[in-house]
This record gives structure tokens, C-alpha cells and sequence, in this order.
């Protein structure tokens, strides 16, 4: 009778345990490259990328960036402006067409129309509605927006009159994204928000009005001077208005934000947000509070009223 020994194996590595204070460091994956990858020497790489043919079927997806804001927020680490003229966009958007029109040359995007298209910031709303005309006419013109299913237009709700919301509706914008972020004027102001809780009401309210088909609201956990009772009643607020689909983003502190900048200045290491434990307790509750009236969650950071859609 034969036996077989079978070989020892190293215990698994233990899990480091999760951190709890917010301190300075950025963690939220994102699908594009950051900024430090943008060296001259890779220019070369995206050359050599965009003389490529697309893959049989492959979709077109269109990303367009607007860097300017009303004010910046103490939280942001985006590449923004609050300085900037007219003159000075329409800068910015005569390069950003002659770029798209350089793309659109290429065999990787020559001759595609793009399924979905997004616009986003920065504030895209800050933008006059003649200057996203000007923007958006230019697009079309280089790549048609026929067969697009989605247009989603990032905004500030304070930038929105009622003319400018028709405007970006008439564009032809099916999902407006509105970075609410809290409902709570106190915890908007301290944060460095442009924008207060009327402004988001009337926003809301006339763009349903109009509509859109689409509406998502962003929410941040954890700002500063969040309380457990604030959350609450800011995901109460954000269920009375049943938005088609809500976003949370739990707060951090990159290096290049004016919260970080006050922490060296006093040289602390610990962020003056929530730590990392309420804030995925306060994100649970939302989801929570969501699924009981029908919503599914639908990634880390999104529900949605109908997956669908």
C-alpha cells in the first residue's frame, strides 16, 4: 500500500489591516492616465497607438474636458482654473477642436461615430451656453453624434440658469451629472463649494422639468465637519428627489488640495475629515436606504433607478 506525502505549504500571507485615519494620499482608481504619465517621451507610444485600426465592433467612447470653475474647492485636485476670461476659454476651445480634429484624422478614430460622450471638469456647465455651442457644433462636425446612446454633461448647480439648462438640453445632453455633494449650506461652504441647497432645489427642479432624460447627483462621505446626523439627512434629501442614478465618493486629501496644503501649514498628518471606518459605514447606510425603495447598486460607487436604462 503506497501512501503520497503531501508538501507543506507556507501559511497565506495575512491581509494588512485597513487603515482607519484619512491621511494625505489619493486612492480612487480612475480609468485614465494620470498626469505624471503625460511625458514627452510617450508622446511617441500614443503616436504609434493612434495609427492603429479599431478592433472589429469596438466602441468610440469621447471624453472632453472643460478645466475652468466658478472657485476651486478645498477638496479638489483637478486640473482647474478660476482666473480665465473669455477670451481665454475660447482659447482653450479652439485647442481642444484642433486637437479633436487631429484625432479624428487618424485610421484609430477616422471615420467612427462615438456611442457615448462625456463631458466633464472642471465645471463644463461654467461654460456660456453660445461658448458650448461653439464646442459642440465643432464636435459634431468632426465626429458625428448620430449614434451616440449617451451624452452625460457634468454641472455645478449654481451655474445653472434656466436658459443655460435648456441650452445643454437642446444640445442634445441626455444624462446630467449635478455635483451636489451635500445638502447642508454649512458643510458646503467650509468645504469650499460654490454652490448652495436653493440653488441645487431650483436647478433640480427645472431640469426635470424640461426633460432630461437622465439625471445622476453626486454625494461626497465624509467632508469636512460631516456628522453622522448630516449624512442622514442628506441621503434623505437626495431619496425625495429619486434621481435616475446617485454617486458616492468617499472624501480623501491628495497632496495638491487646499485641505492638505492647511494640514503641512500646521503639520499634521491626520486629515480634519472622517476616518476611513465612518465613511464606509455612512456609504453602506446610503445604499442601504436606497435598495429599500427599489435601487440597485450597481458598482462601489453608483445606484441606479432602473439597470435597464
Amino acid at each position: 500500500m503506497s501512501t503520497t506525502t503531501l508538501p507543506v505549504l507556507p501559511p497565506a500571507p495575512t491581509a494588512p489591516p485597513l487603515q482607519k485615519e484619512t491621511t494625505a494620499g489619493n486612492y480612487f482608481v480612475a480609468n485614465y492616465p494620470p498626469f505624471a504619465y503625460w511625458k514627452q517621451e510617450r508622446v511617441g507610444e500614443l503616436q504609434a497607438a493612434l495609427e492603429q485600426s479599431p478592433a472589429p465592433g469596438e466602441d468610440l467612447g469621447l471624453y472632453t474636458h472643460i478645466p475652468f470653475c466658478r472657485k476651486r474647492c478645498h477638496f479638489c485636485y483637478f486640473k482647474v482654473y478660476t482666473d480665465k476670461d473669455s477670451s481665454q476659454i475660447r482659447s482653450y476651445l479652439d485647442a481642444l477642436l484642433k486637437d479633436l480634429a487631429a484625432y479624428a484624422a487618424k485610421p484609430l478614430i477616422k471615420g467612427r461615430q462615438p456611442r457615448f460622450i462625456y463631458f466633464g471638469g472642471g465645471t463644463p456647465s461654467y461654460l456660456s451656453p453660445d461658448q458650448l455651442k461653439f464646442l459642440t457644433d465643432g464636435m459634431k462636425r468632426l465626429l458625428p453624434w448620430d449614434a451616440a446612446e449617451e451624452v452625460t454633461f457634468e454641472a455645478e448647480p449654481g451655474t445653472l440658469t434656466d436658459h443655460k439648462l435648456k441650452a445643454i438640453r437642446d444640445l442634445g445632453v441626455t444624462r446630467l451629472s449635478l455635483g451636489i455633494e451635500h445638502f447642508d449650506d454649512h458643510i458646503l461652504e467650509i468645504n469650499g463649494r460654490a454652490h448652495r441647497s436653493k440653488e441645487v432645489a431650483r436647478a433640480y427642479a427645472y431640469a426635470r422639468e424640461i426633460g432630461f432624460p437622465q439625471i445622476n447627483i453626486d454625494l461626497i462621505a465624509g467632508m469636512v465637519e460631516e456628522t453622522e446626523d448630516k449624512w442622514k439627512e442628506a441621503v434623505a434629501k437626495a431619496i425625495e428627489l429619486q434621481p435616475d442614478s446617485l454617486t458616492i465618493y468617499q472624501m480623501e486629501v491628495p497632496y495638491n488640495t487646499g485641505i492638505y496644503q492647511q494640514m503641512k501649514a500646521q503639520g499634521k498628518l491626520v486629515a480634519p475629515v472622517a476616518d476611513w471606518e465612518a465613511k464606509r459605514r455612512w456609504v453602506n447606510y446610503a445604499y442601504s436606504e436606497f435598495e429599500k425603495i427599489g435601487y440597485t447598486v450597481t458598482s462601489t460607487t453608483t445606484v441606479v433607478k432602473d439597470p435597464a436604462r
